[in-house]
């Protein structure tokens, strides 16, 4: 694509799947690539020029090849050659002069070369010992190694000058960014968050991007060398949503730094947002002012919806909420570690399920516990208990957690922490039942691919499910905020989840549009877009998931009380609320709109609250206790929505609307 004009040109590659991103070479033109074969391993450099049908081969060796870059000046090209294993050779570094086909070949791997073209960083292995080797690119030989360590070592860069090495290290459990001179000496650590610190490029000599985090919540920085202070170079999208980041590529000359993230925390659609920051160009005060101004009204329309939303069952939620009980939670989640692994077929995982319907027991329920067999792994069973509703019980809210942990160990945070949330919202609920039936269920074999939630989906498809909560991984803290993250498919239940938090606990919740490869995918499946829920902020920061040493002196305990605290209030204005409304439609003609829609499930409901956009522009509501309405002047473009409201004056948590086209 020619970025002035637009253009795009294609090419068609056949029956040559590439592997990896395709690279310029230095006229701009030309396109190399690796491809293999249809069923086949090995790999090709190929070489596309405009113009041309065909790709064509510039290397003859048929071998695993893989991370193709161009050295800047364009005469060569850098990949590897090869897959270290125990039983075959170290990878090899290759340097190609796609002219002449020229090659030149360096024990390791994991190369980038400086913004100069002059020098490449890699890395290599000798028995225990990793090392990062410093390589003029012109001339011969292995050049010099300026680290070395019985530590892990990966992704290393080379300043513009050549003058510094930044490499990653793992120091115990945590990656951090080292400094080295070109020398090997003057060695010195960048980097202390711990959280990972990942992946260090260099924007120029003095200026270094780097990124911090898991995989699905990575956040950008800009660290200067010379002091150590770091910036946050990329921001969320507004005060609460998330804005994950997955790509970063930087002009030659550093001044500016393209990053691909998540388009408004929206975790689940395919489409991503391209943003470029100018770090030549600074925010003004007036742009400064006005981004605050957004946020601040939004936050405050956030706040008046929550305090409008609870105000009818404040004094009740508030009573329950100050029940919930640190000590509680503790002594949950301290027994559930005990039983070491919780996996699937580990004797930690029926010892568990065991205890935890015997616990539900002694709250004075009488827990279900859903046998079955998942293929390949031992029998196991989700727990459940259920709290029938007083006043519709046939809907069901559903609370859950999987209480299986990961093959290396107890999980105290994945998921000790929200089995014993389900646990404690059981226990102060017992003696306050909501309106609607709530369903408390503690699920196996998360950790083997969501096999328990997908079998309560199964087993529960007869119930009439208005709304679900799926809690997982809450309870560690990077820098004692009391902060985590609303996952949610369904904005409403995001919202009420949200004032929840502000209201009735000390929380600080972010959100996020995300719930695949989570137990509540499985929920969603299931039962549809009613599914919200709990989760770290951010998302998967702790430094201990999946590892041995996520461990129960890891956990912040004061933040887990105040997560389910957040999550009780929740919980309880759910059961209390008229679910969503069903089966609305609406016709159009002209400025009206015809709106129609299936009657309240819920017993309490009093009326209907429709709220629309005038053809004026003015936010209007109309209140009726029929189940459609004829509105005459409805603003083109804008849609209806339609709330029940009950005998308590609690309306809806989440607006109907017509699906797009009816």
């Amino acid at each position: 694509r020619e970025v002035a004009s637009g253009r795009e040109t294609s090419r068609a590659l056949g029956a040559l799947p590439p592997v990896g991103a395709p690279v310029f070479g230095a006229d701009g033109r030309t396109v190399y690539l690796v491809g293999t074969t249809a069923g086949d391993t090995a790999a090709t450099v190929y070489a596309l020029a405009d113009g041309q049908r065909e790709p064509r081969a510039v290397t003859r060796s048929r071998t695993v090849k893989g991370d193709l870059v161009a050295v800047p000046g364009g005469r060569r090209l850098l990949f590897t050659e090869g897959r270290r294993t125990r039983t075959s050779p170290a990878p090899y570094v290759v340097l190609l002069d796609p002219g002449t086909g020229a090659e030149r070949r360096l024990e390791g791997h994991a190369a980038q070369a400086s913004a100069d073209g002059a020098a490449l960083v890699h890395l290599s292995q000798r028995g225990d010992t990793s090392r990062v080797h410093l390589v003029p690119i012109e001339g011969e030989g292995e050049g010099r190694v300026v680290a070395a360590t019985t530590d892990r070592l990966d992704a290393p860069a080379v300043s513009p000058d050549g003058r510094t090495v930044a490499y990653m290290r793992m120091l115990e459990d945590d990656w951090e960014i080292m400094l080295v001179g070109a020398d090997g000496t003057g060695e010195r650590r960048l980097t202390r968050e711990i959280q990972h610190d990942l992946f260090p490029r260099f924007l120029t000599n003095d200026r270094l991007l780097a990124v911090v985090g898991e995989g699905r919540h990575r956040r950008s920085y800009l660290y200067y060398l010379a002091s150590g202070e770091r910036t946050r170079l990329f921001h969320n999208n507004t005060v609460r949503t998330i804005a994950p980041e997955y790509e970063w590529a930087a002009t030659a000359d550093g001044s500016r730094v393209v990053i691909v993230s998540e388009r408004d925390g929206d975790t689940i659609s395919p489409e991503r947002a391209v943003h470029v920051t100018d770090l030549r160009r600074e925010v003004t005060e007036g742009e400064l002012l006005e981004r605050l101004r957004a946020m601040s009204e939004a936050e405050a329309g956030l706040r008046r919806l929550g305090e409008r939303m609870f105000a009818p069952i404040h004094d009740r939620v508030r009573a329950a909420v100050e029940e919930v009980s640190i000590t509680k939670l503790y002594e949950y989640q301290k027994r559930l570690s005990e039983f070491d692994s919780r996996f699937v077929g580990m004797p930690g995982n029926a010892a568990a399920g065991e205890w935890l319907a015997a616990t539900f027991r002694a709250m004075g329920y009488e827990p279900e516990l859903q046998w079955f067999e998942p293929m390949g792994l031992a029998r196991t069973a989700n727990v459940v208990a259920t709290l029938p509703g007083t006043t519709h019980p046939e809907l069901v809210y559903v609370v859950g957690a999987h209480y299986d942990s990961h093959r290396n160990g107890p999980g105290a945070d994945d998921d000790a922490t929200g089995t014993a949330m389900v646990l404690e919202l059981a226990r102060v609920l017992k003696g306050r039942p909501l309106p609607a039936t709530v369903v408390f269920a503690l699920f196996t074999g998360e950790e083997a691919g969501l096999l328990g939630s997908r079998e309560f989906a199964r087993q529960s498809a007869h119930l009439k499910v208005a709304g679900a909560l799926n809690n997982d991984m809450f309870g560690w803290s990077n820098d004692h905020r009391l902060d985590n993250t609303i996952r949610y498919s369904n904005a409403g239940i995001r919202d009420v989840q949200h004032a929840g938090a502000f209201l009735f606990s000390k929380l600080v919740t972010y959100d996020a549009r995300y719930y695949k490869n989570t137990d509540a995918h499985a929920l969603f499946d299931a039962f549809g877009d009613v599914i919200g829920g709990i989760g770290s902020y951010p998302v998967l920061g702790n430094p201990h998931y999946h590892q041995s040493h996520d461990l129960l002196e890891t956990i912040n305990q004061e933040q887990v009380t105040e997560t389910t605290r957040a999550t009780l209030a929740a919980l309880i204005l759910m059961g209390s609320s008229p679910e969503r409304l069903r089966d609305v439609r609406e016709t159009r003609s002209g400025g009206a709109v015809e709106l129609t829609w299936a009657p309240a499930r819920e017993r309490d409901v009093t009326g209907y609250r429709v709220r629309y956009t005038t053809a004026a522009g003015a936010e209007r509501t109309v209140e009726t206790t029929e189940t459609h309405v004829r509105l005459a002047d409805v603003k083109a473009g804008t849609r209806v929505r339609v709330k029940a409201v009950n005998g308590l004056g609690l309306e809806g948590w989440d607006w109907g609307l017509a699906e797009p086209g009816a």
